[in-house]
């Protein structure tokens, strides 16, 4: 059984380098052009549902990726994004000099307490939770569409790495990740497929994840 978690297409935000977290914000033009080249990426994959977080942006995603298989995305509580709320709407810089400390402190440590900020293990903690109980329910290929911080901490946990290190690998946006779940194991085989963005040749800026 094969498990491809889709980070969502680019918002505007997303361009500006702004940390969003739970904001429900919409997909940018790009982002609606990478999600329409998503579907075609999944044409040739055999899938049997699409799985979603609850904002907009995943789930404008999943939906052409659904429609492949005449289905609509399945909404999950659990595959949000980090909760940020005391550094929604700033850049990542400014986050980074305005909240100096609090940013040092969650950075480094995954359990960190900065009141108005998830914690890395905790994002975890309740993604890990939310795809197993995904995967207790199917037997065939699924498409799960969240954000980057928490496929982030899916793959530290399924290759054994300490959270911090979520920093040494790239997570674009609209980007293919593929796990093997077989024995109730799970194994890495793609990470951070995106030939299919090049298909209109969509730029792709840098975004807040990919800056931390």
């Amino acid at each position: 059984m094969k498990i491809f978690l889709v980070r969502h297409g680019m918002t505007e935000w997303n361009i500006q380098q702004k940390w969003q977290g739970t904001v429900d914000i919409e997909l940018s033009n790009i982002g609606i052009k990478q999600a329409k080249n998503l579907a075609k990426r999944f044409k040739n994959e055999n899938y049997v549902k699409v799985y979603s977080s609850s904002l907009k942006r995943a789930y404008s995603t999943a939906l052409p990726i659904a429609e492949n298989i005449n289905s609509k995305p399945m909404v999950v509580k659990g595959l949000e994004e980090a909760n940020v709320a005391l550094w929604n709407g700033y850049q990542i810089n400014d986050v980074k000099t305005r909240f100096k400390r609090e940013f040092e402190l969650w950075s480094n440590d995954p359990w960190a307490f900065v009141e108005g900020v998830e914690s890395l293990a905790e994002v975890q903690q309740r993604g890990v939770k939310t795809i197993k109980r995904i995967l207790a329910e199917n037997t065939e290929n699924i498409v799960i569409v969240s954000h980057g911080l928490l496929i982030r901490t899916i793959v530290c946990w399924v290759l054994n790495l300490p959270l911090n290190q979520h920093r040494r690998f790239m997570l674009d946006n609209a980007s293919v990740t593929t796990f093997e779940y077989f024995d109730n194991r799970m194994k890495l085989l793609s990470l951070n497929e995106t030939w299919h963005l090049d298909l209109e040749r969509i730029i792709h800026p840098k975004t807040v994840e990919e800056e931390l």
